[in-house]
């Protein structure tokens, strides 16, 4: 037993030595970074001058005294619910018809799916502001064509209805991710158990959920973990299309942190508002990688 737990010390000890590098580089440009983050958001400061140590009171502010920041928090929660779900039902539905329908041409349509993928948000977001403009645009000259005046409506000028205009960008830019990843995982299941379940008599409904979605259902909590933890990081979309407006209606909290940070000059303020979505963050990914195992 000795020679056997004098081996295991020893390949520990230089599997070790290795990540040593690796987690000197995450501490300096990640642990640092984020415990001086933290002090900053314990102070008042302007991003120049002395720092005034306040302890929480930027956090009590942000609950108390902040209403912009109850916006963003509730268009935040809404937008990770819509990110968790939406996309990853409708690469669900096209993946499955893809594979299981036995589509002509299904390697052509998933290229075509995940295009959008490959462009930068900024760039999406430059072509949707030009679809969605008020006067020239082609969604609501469409709209008009067929006698649909009623819909053709200023689709970031409304406060209504702003978010639901910027979910649809971020829809299909996102979803044909979800389609590659569903398309590969779909192909692993076992061809077996959908030709036993079309002779027990059970249709494609049931065979989709009952086979596919057991049969790739890590393939589904990662997807969710990933586009819930991308979900958080829309201020390249929020910033190139209303700046968070009409009014306050599209801020989210990644941008409200810029906002306070960069343009209010509340650098300390800024910080705080960063540390919650931090935590938010790790709160929501850690429990959902918590049903992932406890389903398993």
């Amino acid at each position: 037993m000795k020679p056997l737990i004098r081996s295991t010390l020893r390949k520990s000890t230089v599997a070790y030595l290795f990540l040593l590098p690796a987690f000197f580089f995450y501490l300096y440009f990640v642990g640092w970074p984020a415990l001086q983050t933290f002090y900053t958001s314990l102070t008042e400061w302007d991003g120049i001058g002395p720092k005034t140590f306040v302890g929480f009171q930027n956090y009590i502010d942000l609950f108390s005294v902040e209403p912009t920041f109850w916006i963003a928090l509730r268009n935040t929660l809404l937008w990770v619910l819509a990110s968790a779900t939406l996309p990853v039902w409708l690469g669900l539905v096209v993946s499955s018809m893809l594979v299981r329908g036995k589509a002509r041409f299904g390697k052509g349509f998933q290229l075509i799916f995940f295009l959008p993928q490959v462009i930068s948000m900024v760039i999406a977001a430059v072509i949707w502001k030009w679809i969605y403009d008020p006067t020239f645009g082609p969604l609501n000259v469409i709209l008009r064509s067929i006698g649909l005046d009623a819909w053709a409506t200023g689709w970031l000028g409304d406060p209504k209805i702003v978010m639901f205009a910027l979910f649809i960008i971020y829809l299909w830019q996102t979803y044909g991710f979800c389609v590659i990843i569903f398309t590969a995982a779909i192909q692993g299941v076992d061809p077996h158990l959908y030709e036993a379940a079309k002779m027990d008599g059970c249709g494609s409904a049931g065979q989709f959920r009952y086979i596919t979605i057991p049969g790739i259902h890590q393939a589904i909590t990662s997807v969710v973990v990933l586009m819930t933890v991308g979900s958080f990081s829309i201020f390249d979309l929020v910033m190139t299309t209303t700046n968070g407006g009409p009014g306050y209606s599209s801020y989210v909290i990644s941008y409200y942190v810029y906002y306070q940070g960069f343009i209010q000059n509340r650098v300390g303020f800024g910080a705080a508002a960063s540390i919650i979505l931090t935590v938010f963050v790790l709160v929501v990914t850690r429990l959902i990688i918590y049903v992932r195992e406890r389903d398993r």
